[in-house]
């Protein structure tokens, strides 16, 4: 697998950030591959596939670890839990308070955005980055 240094460094700065080393770091660079990134490639090789799983798999933690903690709470309070935990916004401040801007592989096209899409790239990289750990 050829990188670039900018993904080598990135990809090193997410495991650190996780606290994993992955044995398939084909798998993490894609986690942390915006799709702008990957132009003319297939999309395996940006977030986009693992982000799909990694919703399921964070909703899925969320909502037995609410089913187990709240034993007095209703379907209807447990699915409030739930929706506020793994929202978009949600998971970007939490992606944003881990440091997850500095291990985002983005493409040129994104580059001189300012920043425009970073709050969803956020919320994609911390759920792909779960899908790659799961």
């Amino acid at each position: 697998m050829s990188m670039t240094e900018e993904q080598r460094t990135k990809l090193d700065l997410a495991e650190g950030i996780v606290g994993h080393q992955f044995a398939n770091k084909q798998l993490l660079l894609s986690a942390i591959t915006h799709p702008s990134a990957i132009e003319g490639k297939p999309v395996k090789f940006s977030y986009e596939r693992l982000e799909f799983l990694g919703d399921s798999v964070l909703g899925a933690i969320v909502a037995s670890e609410a089913f187990h903690r709240f034993l007095d709470i209703d379907e209807g309070g447990l699915t409030r839990i739930k929706v506020a935990l793994v929202s978009g916004t949600s998971l970007a401040d939490v992606a944003k308070s881990l440091g997850f801007e500095g291990i985002i592989v983005f493409g040129s096209s994104e580059t001189g955005t300012g920043n425009r899409g970073l709050h969803s790239a956020l919320e994609n990289v911390y759920e792909a980055i779960v899908a790659a750990l799961y």
